[in-house]
């Protein structure tokens, strides 16, 4: 399996507040790994993009079908409970330095840019 080490501008705009941060992240064949603060997070190519977040306390599954809606889930660890998250994702761009994905958590009415620059 061939792995490399890159760095990665991550950049998040969510209902109008944007965070910006750098990370050194191994990519993969099918996936992309960074740590942020006490969070992994994976980048997972498939058929379609995954974003799966994890810590001590809980872990999130995302999935992003264009134009389409999905159910995310967050697992909560210490009280093994499952909460759903409905998303409808607008775009996915996958290019060979940026990763693009606009979406909206229906279940917060969250707008989500979420936005990897390679």
């Amino acid at each position: 399996m061939h792995m490399s080490k890159i760095d990665i501008k991550v950049i998040i705009k969510s209902n109008n507040e944007i965070s910006e941060e750098n990370y050194k992240a191994l990519k993969l064949a099918k996936k992309i790994e960074y740590l942020e603060k006490e969070f992994k997070t994976s980048l997972i190519f498939t058929d379609n993009l995954k974003i799966i977040r994890e810590n001590a306390d809980y872990l999130l599954k995302l999935e992003f079908i264009p134009n389409k809606e999905t159910c995310g889930l967050v697992f909560l660890k210490k009280e093994k409970e499952n909460i759903e998250l409905k998303i409808l994702t607008d775009y996915v761009i996958v290019e060979k330095k940026v990763i693009i994905i606009k979406y909206k958590i229906l279940t917060t009415n969250q707008n989500v840019i979420f936005k990897v620059e390679i």
